[in-house]
């Protein structure tokens, strides 16, 4: 169920549910040949594909998120860090209040990771009676690894451009995808330290690998098999009572070692 597109008294009754699915996205550009906003659009219509095998609530998608990796190219939109970390908390505030407290923030951009790792951080000893569920972007890389042909993927790919054909063709412009292999591009080497300027030294152009080789049956092959994944994790998430339980203990020793 879509929160914005039910009734209170629908709302009421999931509570029962105990889980809520808030997804993340992104807006930047992704090639010349795939929308800004793709990365919220999978996340989204991956979280309803399955509510409707696994009941769970789905909220509107977050897309003012971070992107600052992004903000070189024309089309990025990226919150200041601690307005983004303020604004997530208080998203969850309300959805706890509302009467759950098992939320899954399902991230479908990159740039959002390590923020997400810092966000479920600054929650333990905030005292809350809600807990937080951050999946990886990919729950189901082996298929990937299967339907590949390119042997460099990241953004705006075979495998995104793929997952786009399948859930949203109407939006995917092919004739706009570069001839030839994009390769990452970086022309210096401090490994194994790692730098701020990194990602867009490496991506100047938001594309990487050959997204002519996507097609509409691998995206359905990876997205089918992520929404399992994701219906699976749903169903344990429900049926786990030790997470919340550890968290209520741990407050309670951090206010009083």
């Amino acid at each position: 169920m879509e929160w914005e597109k039910i009734t209170v008294g629908e709302l009421l009754k999931m509570r029962s549910e105990q889980v809520c699915i808030i997804p993340l996205g992104s807006l930047e550009k992704h090639g010349e040949h795939l929308p800004m906003g793709i990365d919220g659009l999978v996340a989204h219509k991956t979280a309803v594909m399955a509510a409707e095998k696994e009941p769970v609530v789905v909220l509107p998608t977050l897309y003012y998120t971070y992107v600052k990796e992004m903000k070189n190219l024309p089309g990025a939109v990226s919150l200041e860090t601690d307005i983004l970390l303020k604004f997530l908390e208080n998203v969850c505030d309300e959805v706890a209040r509302n009467g759950f407290k098992k939320i899954i923030l399902l991230n479908g951009h990159g740039g959002n990771t390590a923020l997400l790792k810092l966000f479920s951080q600054h929650l333990v000893d905030k005292g809350k009676d809600y807990a937080v569920y951050v999946p990886p972007i990919f729950l189901a890389p082996e298929v990937i690894k299967e339907v590949k042909e390119t042997s460099e993927t990241g953004h705006a790919c075979e495998i995104e451009t793929s997952v786009a054909l399948y859930l949203y063709p109407e939006l995917v412009k092919m004739d706009r995808i570069p001839e030839g292999f994009y390769s990452s591009m970086k022309d210096y080497d401090v490994s194994p330290a790692v730098t701020s300027i990194d990602w867009p030294a490496s991506y100047p152009h938001a594309y990487v690998g050959d997204a002519k080789r996507a097609t509409r049956e691998k995206g359905k092959r990876i997205v089918e098999a992520h929404m399992e994944k994701l219906v699976d994790m749903i169903r344990k998430i429900k049926r786990d009572d030790k997470v919340l339980a550890k968290m209520k203990e741990f407050n309670a020793r951090a206010s009083n070692p």
